[in-house]
């Protein structure tokens, strides 16, 4: 069976909801996506764009690996394609791996994943009421798994009320 390397970096950092969403679903570790920025969109929810290299951005997230049955499910959720568009082949640096992955993972360790994407919606937006509890979930499993609360300073509590 093929599994596909998934890449999240918003509420689907909670891992509960992910293993909720997506049973079949296994943590890999934590990843790397080096010159994005993470935002919440004029959707209330969170996003990623490019950003100049001289910018220094960066976004956090968890790698997992998904099966077929997942990834449609994990599609739905998502609202792909309409919503959210899946970005095939993005590298994503690993950094931190909890298990020995079931996918490829080169000597640079980097991996090439999968990662939902709103390329329509890449303004600024105001969160959604609904969806702070989840980012603050992810945020506490982000931490816990060794990404930096600096991170989560500068990227999310502008848009995340505590």
């Amino acid at each position: 069976m093929s599994l596909t390397l998934n890449f999240s970096y918003g509420s689907n950092m909670w891992r509960n909801q992910m293993e909720r969403r997506c049973p079949d679903s296994k943590f890999i570790g934590v990843g790397v996506l080096k010159n994005w920025r993470w935002f919440i969109n004029t959707r209330g929810v969170a996003n990623i764009v490019r950003s100049a290299e001289e910018n220094g951005d960066l976004v956090y997230g968890f790698i997992y690996t998904l099966n077929a049955h997942d990834e449609a499910v994990l599609d739905t959720y998502e609202g792909s394609p309409n919503i959210y568009q899946k970005v095939k082949g993005m590298t994503v640096e690993l950094l931190r791996s909890k298990e020995a992955p079931t996918a490829e993972v080169n000597e640079e360790s980097t991996v090439d994943t999968l990662v939902y994407i709103d390329q329509k919606d890449v303004t600024d937006g105001n969160i959604r009421a609904e969806y702070i509890s989840r980012i603050h979930r992810a945020m506490e499993d982000g931490i816990r798994e060794g990404i930096p609360t600096g991170y989560f300073d500068r990227y999310f509590k502008p848009f995340v009320p505590s």
